[in-house]
């Protein structure tokens, strides 16, 4: 039998204990073990509980004198593996926090500067035994520390776990067992029966196929009802099931608990009554039977047999809502298990659910922001120590996009006083130090495990936010100000002395809040017994930490008692001069700083004394600091963070690292790029790139890099051709920094709206402002490097244009007659209706699939949000006479926007500049909604001949599919190019399924939904609900043939549902209401192939639309991948020639970052073939979906290895391969221009896969 470690009780806590759980058995006597040369080792452990980590803090004691080191810093680690049973070294099957892996076998913990690291280990993955070293690394030397006689250390990691609390292991803990029926339960759910239904038989509801939200029965408006829930606990404990009736005679409480514990386990309802979730606890008027008072509010109930409770009350008696924890004593230790998130649990006994802004008052996890909304503005105990808990157990528990936003908000906002520090609860100043000792080493843990750069990109945002930390100082703050307040006579409690208030307030602050703004209240005080001055205090405080005399009276009334009996003013009084108290205030400061500051850019420095690689490095990073306002310090820091990036893990080396990042971006914000010379803006790109990889590890960046490294080497340097080919890595690299900068500031934002939309709510305890939360995340987004390097790129992108002979327009539609009339209006982005009379945009964004509104007759754009030339978007401007250009000069697009609201007349050039003069004349272009014949036109189809029509009967069923299947069945091949194998789901077919049987009621349905305008439901109900028959699938497969096997790469029939459903898009139906086309004017015909592998995508326009195009050109555009990044306007250009024979003009090269690519086996894609399609004043094109069987691959693409770029050879013969097919498929459609796509396979085949006329 184990020999059991000493346990000591502690107390018992307050009414509502703190937001974390607690466990508050403590050794009496910690393991220790000798260090061979006269230090020790010492192991303290916490937690384990059922499934509660277990943490091991290890403390190395008296290893300076041992080891004669009198001053400076030594790196120290504990090199560590899990013993195996034979005594061999293993590694650790999940990795604990505070440690990293070594070499694949044996792990690192790293010693803070105090000696102390803390492993914690997740429930089930603690190890029976672990074997370690002490490593200490000083002066150039490393000392290996071992046990007496040489012997590695052993520390028996499971019997410390039993000793704790027994169920870290997870063997010893189980669910109580209890019976399947609760009849005390069924009786009560029988009595609220009889009491709503006198004959004990209730209607049957009414059964619906459409998914409707279940609300649960609410006490307002009856006092009948039974409403049930299931709540999740911390920790991963397990869950808690709730059920509450009420009938004519009393109202029950029925909990039954699902908890991990040890059979020797007691567990109690800790509970209270409010009136409101969220609301302080009130006196309950008479406790039910089972339960007794804790004290004038609270009282417990036990669970019988660890696992049901029951509690009856009388209707006047019944609480409104009940606040509880689950307290748990096993043996003399004691557990508050608080539910998921940190709260009290919340249970609605008389009140609605839906008064709980929570999501588990009515069952079901707690999402991670709805954890951080519920703490922030919910909790009626919160301080700054438990937000960091929260922090770090939501990093340790596995770090995605979503969390590390939610943990980089709280964080930064709580930094910016934007969030309380203080809410009615304290701590030790150890405690906060440790919490903010580990918060820094489980973000260095993340960070250095982080795959998805943008996670990486927030979390060093979180660095930031976080003090170094020093759990080694946590008790010298307490003992420190008194040992002040003793030495100068000032009064303390009952203890005689000189009368300060401030003092003695802020003596109670540093015992129960010490918080890094302790650091700004010193400086200020510091001033104030310098000066005599108490202004001088005031302003400091606000210098330092932004500290305002609202936030000092906020530190009494939410923290401690106001021991000076002054109403509760917290800091907000006049210090007593005392000038003679100075130097020992300040080297108190310097305690603050060691234990809650660190992180300005010299304390770091001095920090990762003892962690730098080597001697050279550490002189570095002061060198950089004493010269860090010198814009040549960009080298020495991209150097010394080279050096510094395999050591990164490190709490401390990330710090100083993340610091050293800022530094370069605030100097290289205040470089003049304007003034570079090109080759010396190059080389800044190069050094800003860098520093960006360094950090983000970002394929795209280094994909980018490698590119701009490949182009470097090439000759013809600033000739034309290759500035064309700089210009599209230069924008291939804003667009990737665009869009890390825009996802890192929508997600932020999505935070603080959360937080500001919690704290909104009723039963909140605390509302942050919108004025700090407003624009959080933009704020943020600004801080990071690479919103200074695409500022930088678009300097330099339009001198690269010029340089290429370009001018600053790309026009990629003329509008009527090379131009537009029209009255100017500057806007962000296309509006959705038509205005009145005629416009003309400056739009500030497009993504490509807009629909152009009636009267919109020129959209002119900044250079980053040019279109393709097929986008969507594009297609329609042409169709509808739009002028459709993008402006590379910024001040070209002002010169215009101070032009709003007067009449002008836009020409575009035989050169393709755009130019514009004011005028009288009026717009005579006809209004671009819906002709008069259109709806005429889209008359109802023939019935189908068959479900599925293959490619050969398209001709002779050509009424009854689509344009895209019609023309597919015209491209007559001279053998030069292939056409895949298809077949078409004809018009009218999904109106039979609809019809059918099976799916009876499903149509009604539909028709409701969608005239309730809930169009997001609509197509999923069908989605959903819509039963397809089983002949369609033979009928594909004898018409596909072979190719009817990519059909089996996933669920085929829900892409067919889809693209039926994509009817009622939101688009689709805003253009058919515009066009003034009925939905039952609207058939979807579907044609099915298989999906080309395609290495490019193309798109043949075989009469050149660009302004000064003779009609012997084509137009050819290529991107890498599939056409999905041509047709949807996907983020970057694809390349861009124009054609005529043997003569190629590359306009533009690819600069797409992402390319989209048949998923491994191959798929089938189902496409929308609408006979709303290619109609002359109807570019129908784009508003229904076409859908992959699979979803495909989306990659990054290394264009430096792309012949598309640098084999001109290559790129020459594939594009006049491309021009000979189109003019060849011109001449099967009688010499009518084309629009034509397809595919160039990896063996150079080429795939036609559709052609339509010209627009």
């Amino acid at each position: 039998m184990k020999k059991k470690l000493p346990r000591v009780e502690l107390e018992c806590l307050p009414q509502i204990p703190t937001a974390t759980v607690l466990w508050s058995a403590h050794f009496s006597a910690m393991p220790n073990f000798p260090i061979d040369g006269g230090a020790e080792l010492c192991v303290t452990p916490s937690g384990g509980v059922g499934k509660q980590p277990l943490s091991l803090n290890f403390q190395c004691r008296h290893v300076r004198r041992m080891l004669s080191i009198n001053s400076g810093g030594f790196a120290g680690r504990l090199h560590w593996a899990v013993m195996a049973p034979d005594g061999s070294w293993q590694a650790p099957k999940v990795q604990p926090d505070g440690s990293q892996d070594c070499d694949g076998v044996a792990s690192s913990a790293h010693l803070n500067g105090d000696g102390n690291v803390t492993m914690t280990f997740r429930g089930g993955e603690v190890p029976e035994k672990i074997t370690l070293v002490v490593v200490i690394e000083v002066q150039g030397q490393t000392h290996w520390l071992k046990g007496p006689g040489g012997e590695n250390f052993v520390i028996e990691v499971a019997q410390l776990a039993a000793e704790v609390g027994g169920g870290a292991l997870g063997g010893d803990t189980r669910v109580a067992e209890r019976v399947a029926k609760w009849p005390e339960l069924e009786a009560a759910k029988a009595a609220v029966a009889a009491s709503s239904s006198p004959d004990g038989i209730a209607a049957s509801p009414t059964q619906r196929r459409r998914k409707t939200s279940d609300a649960s029965p609410v006490a307002n408006g009856s006092d009948i009802f039974v409403k049930a829930g299931e709540m999740q606990a911390e920790q991963g404990m397990g869950s808690l099931k709730w059920t509450t009736t009420s009938s004519k005679d009393q109202v029950s409480v029925f909990i039954e608990a699902f908890l991990e514990l040890t059979e020797d386990a007691s567990v109690q309802l800790h509970w209270g009554a409010a009136k409101a979730a969220g609301a302080e606890w009130q006196p309950v008027g008479a406790l039910p039977p089972n339960s007794k008072a804790f004290d004038d509010i609270a009282a417990r109930t036990p669970f019988v047999g660890q696992a049901r409770l029951a509690m009856s009350f009388r209707h006047a008696q019944a609480p409104r809502w009940l606040s509880f924890v689950v307290y748990i004593k096993i043996g003399s230790g004691e557990m508050w298990l608080k539910r998921e998130g940190g709260d009290n649990f919340w249970l609605p006994v008389m009140a609605s659910p839906d008064e709980c802004p929570q999501p588990t008052a009515s069952g079901g996890e707690v999402s991670g922001g709805d954890k951080f909304c519920q703490a922030e503005t919910r909790y009626q105990h919160f301080t700054q120590f438990q937000r960091l808990c929260i922090c770090s157990d939501a990093l340790a528990a596995g770090v995605d996009f979503e969390s590390a936003a939610w943990v980089t908000t709280v964080l930064c906002l709580a930094d910016a006083k934007a969030l309380e520090w203080y809410r009615k609860s304290g701590y030790q100043p150890k405690d906060m130090a440790h919490a903010q000792e580990r918060i820094g080493g489980v973000i260095s843990s993340a960070v250095a495990n982080a795959v998805e750069p943008r996670v990486r990109t927030l979390l060093r945002l979180a660095v930031k936010a976080v003090p170094r930390g020093s759990s080694g100082g946590g008790d010298a703050i307490r003992h420190g100000i008194l040992n002040i307040m003793r030495n100068h006579g000032i009064k303390e409690g009952h203890r005689p002395g000189i009368e300060c208030k401030f003092i003695e307030q802020w003596h109670q602050k540093l015992h129960t809040n010490s918080a890094p703004d302790d650091i700004a209240i010193c400086e200020g005080y510091l001033a104030f017994l310098q000066s005599g001055n108490v202004d001088d205090m005031w302003r400091v405080m606000w210098e330092v930490g932004k500290l305002t005399h609202e936030d000092l009276g906020k530190m009494c009334q939410m923290g401690f008692k106001d021991h000076t009996k002054s109403g509760g003013r917290g800091l907000n009084f006049t210090p007593v001069h005392l000038p003679h108290m100075y130097n020992d205030v300040k080297g108190f400061l310097g305690l603050l700083r060691h234990v809650h500051g660190g992180t300005d850019l010299f304390a770091l420095c001095e920090a990762c004394k003892g962690q730098y690689p080597d001697h050279e490095s550490e002189c570095l990073a002061f060198t950089i600091f004493h010269s860090r306002d010198d814009p040549f310090s960009l080298g020495k820091i991209l150097d010394l963070r080279r050096r510094l990036e395999s050591l990164t893990w490190k709490r401390d080396v990330l710090m100083l690292d993340v610091a050293m990042e800022e530094q370069l971006r605030m100097l290289a914000e205040r470089s003049n790029v304007g003034d570079m010379q090109r080759d010396d803006l190059l080389t800044f790109i190069f050094l800003i790139l860098e520093d960006l990889m360094l950090s983000r590890h970002d394929p795209s960046m280094q994909q980018g890099y490698a590119l701009l490294q490949k182009l470097q080497g090439l000759p013809g340097k600033w000739e034309p051709e290759w500035c064309k080919m700089l210009h599209a890595a230069c924008d291939r690299l804003a667009l990737t920094c665009t869009a890390t900068a825009d996802a890192v500031s929508t997600a932020l934002q999505e935070c603080a709206d959360k937080l500001l939309e919690a704290g909104s709510r009723p039963g909140a305890v605390f509302s942050p402002e919108q004025k700090h939360l407003g624009s959080f995340g933009e704020e943020k987004a600004r801080c990071l490097t690479e919103r200074v390097l695409a500022q930088t790129l678009k300097v330099f992108m339009p001198q690269l244009r010029r340089w290429s002979g370009l001018g600053p327009w790309e026009v990629v539609a003329l509008g009527s007659a090379g131009g537009a009339l029209g009255a100017l209006r500057a806007c962000n982005e296309l509006p959705a209706e038509a205005p009145p009379s005629p416009e003309l945009l400056v739009c500030s964004s497009m993504t490509g699939w807009e629909d152009i509104p009636a009267n919109i007759h020129a959209i002119l754009l900044p250079a980053g949000q040019a279109v393709d030339t097929l986008s969507h978007v594009a297609i329609r401007a042409r169709n509808q006479e739009v002028l459709l250009a993008s402006c590379d000069e910024e001040a070209q697009l002002d010169q215009l926007r101070k032009l709003q609201g007067q009449n002008l007349k836009l020409q575009v050039s035989a050169t393709g500049e755009v130019t514009w003069q004011q005028s009288s004349e009026k717009s005579q272009l006809k209004n671009t909604s819906a002709n008069a014949f259109l709806a005429e036109t889209m008359k109802p189809p023939p019935a189908a001949p068959a479900i599925v029509l293959p490619s050969s009967d398209f001709k002779k069923h050509n009424k009854c599919i689509g344009g895209k299947s019609l023309h597919l069945a015209e491209l007559a091949s001279d053998g030069t190019y292939d056409v895949p194998k298809s077949a078409t789901i004809p018009y009218g077919i999904f109106e039979q399924v609809l019809k059918d049987q099976v799916n009876e009621g499903i149509e009604q349905e539909l028709q409701e939904i969608v005239a309730e305008g809930n169009l997001a439901e609509a197509r999923q109900f069908l989605e959903d609900e819509l039963v397809v028959p089983d002949t369609i699938r033979p009928a594909l497969d004898a018409a596909l043939g072979a190719s009817a096997k990519a059909l089996d790469a996933g669920d085929w029939q829900r892409a067919l549902k889809r693209v039926w459903a994509s009817k009622w898009t939101d688009r689709a139906v805003a253009s058919r209401k515009q066009m003034k086309v009925p939905d039952k004017a609207l058939y979807l015909a579907v044609l099915v192939q298989p999906l080309v592998h395609a290495r490019y995508a193309f798109v043949i326009h075989t009469r050149s639309p660009l302004p000064g195009a003779n009609k012997e050109e084509a137009l050819v555009e290529l991107c890498v991948g599939l056409g999905e990044s041509l047709v949807s306007n996907a983020p970057g250009r694809a390349l861009s020639a124009s054609v005529a024979g043997e003569s190629i003009t590359v306009h533009v090269f690819p600069s797409k970052p992402e390319g989209v690519f048949v998923p491994e086996g191959g798929t089938a894609i189902f496409r929308s073939d609408s006979n709303g399609e290619d109609l002359e004043g109807f570019a129908g094109a784009g508003l229904y979906d076409s859908v992959t069987v699979k979803d495909c691959e989306h990659r990054s693409i290394e264009y430096a290895e792309e012949p598309l770029i640098f084999d001109s050879a290559f790129r020459s013969q594939l594009l006049q391969k491309l021009f000979r097919i189109g003019r060849h498929i011109e001449k099967n459609f009688s010499g009518k221009p084309q629009d034509i796509e397809g595919a160039v396979t990896a063996d150079g085949k080429i795939v036609v896969t559709q052609s339509r006329p010209q627009v």
